[in-house]
């Protein structure tokens, strides 16, 4: 299955991404595959992308704490 990245984002950003939102879910005891992983790495540097934010650590960070706030995984 391809991967459809936002604009200007690399293999390397979706990489990045996933790591920052495993993260935040690990600190809250909160166990996904990689499938939904990278599904919401993806949500998250979409809405990066939207807002006009970059795709570095820090501001995936703050994206993806507000976004998974939001879904309530």
């Amino acid at each position: 299955m391809k991967i459809t990245l936002p604009p200007y984002a690399t293999t390397e950003d979706l990489r990045k991404c996933m790591v920052v939102v495993r993260k935040i879910l690990d600190s809250k005891a909160i166990n996904i595959n990689d499938k939904q992983c990278q599904a919401i790495a993806l949500e998250v540097m979409g809405i990066s992308y939207a807002k006009g934010g970059d795709y570095s650590s820090e501001t995936i960070k703050s994206f993806a704490e507000s976004y998974l706030k939001i879904i309530r995984i």
